[in-house]
């Protein structure tokens, strides 16, 4: 079989999978819209002035860029356990000593668990307007262009991680442990600029607020006030940083033949 009709297969077998289990779908979208719900009522009458919003929608507003990471976050976690499920049941060997190169197999499973992720967490996005954003026209599509550089960077970390770990209950605590730390302290629930020093450091240093941030500065139509211009290299970085670890963890699997 050619690459391109290796990658063809497998991403199609990745979006095969995700339709076959409706319940994935529902925990990606749910979870992030329940609490946006809650928390954006509960603080409702507390803040104001965030994105541009001057009335009880602001907070609701601030937090839909953190519930979309979230969106992600979880549809790229929940994709990845495939890869251990293929290695498990022994077609992830099969693959990697067959004829295709280990670059169509690791592009395959990017493009099979980021794109899913990446429409999941896309659906969130033109709430927007419902929480009083107006983006521009140029604006929604940088938010466009920073939930994909989120999605693909997650992805590529959740896959790394998953092939380092021995099952699926490993994957989960380190999700537990690792990934879902890393997305509270990116900024999802509090502005991150007027939060105490060690946390508003602890934000700057965390790749998963780079993306996030980016793309709530474009929805907003702002600068970004904790990283200024240099969201969207930063955002490039977090995105290819975790593209890139995927596919060296996954290379060196194949040189050790799985």
């Amino acid at each position: 079989m050619s690459a391109l009709g290796a990658t063809r297969a497998l991403v199609w077998r990745e979006w095969a999978r995700l339709l076959r289990q409706p319940a994935r779908i529902v925990a990606t979208i749910g979870t992030p819209v329940v609490l946006l719900a809650a928390l954006g009522a509960g603080f409702a009458g507390s803040i104001s002035g965030l994105m541009g919003v001057e009335d009880s929608r602001a907070y609701s507003a601030f937090l839909l860029p953190g519930m979309i990471s979230m969106a992600a976050l979880f549809a790229a976690v929940f994709g990845s356990i495939s890869l251990i499920e293929d290695r498990d049941s022994g077609l992830l060997r099969v693959l990697l000593a067959g004829p295709a190169p280990s670059g169509s197999i690791v592009g395959s499973k990017l493009i099979g668990v980021g794109m899913p992720a990446f429409v999941q967490a896309l659906i969130l996005l033109p709430a927007c307007w419902i929480l009083g954003v107006s983006p521009s026209v140029t604006g929604f599509f940088l938010s466009v262009l920073a939930v994909a550089m989120l999605t693909f960077g997650i992805t590529g970390i959740s896959l790394a991680l998953a092939w380092r770990v021995k099952g699926t209950q490993d994957f989960h605590a380190i999700m537990n442990t690792v990934l879902m730390p890393m997305w509270v302290v990116s900024g999802a629930f509090y502005p991150a600029s007027e939060a105490a020093t060690p946390i508003r450091w602890l934000t700057m240093v965390n790749p998963l607020a780079w993306p996030t941030d980016a793309a709530r500065s474009a929805l907003a139509g702002e600068p970004s006030a904790l990283f200024g211009a240099w969201v969207w290299p930063l955002a490039l970085v977090f995105c290819l940083g975790g593209i890139g670890l995927s596919m060296n963890t996954i290379r060196q699997g194949k040189r050790r033949n799985v």
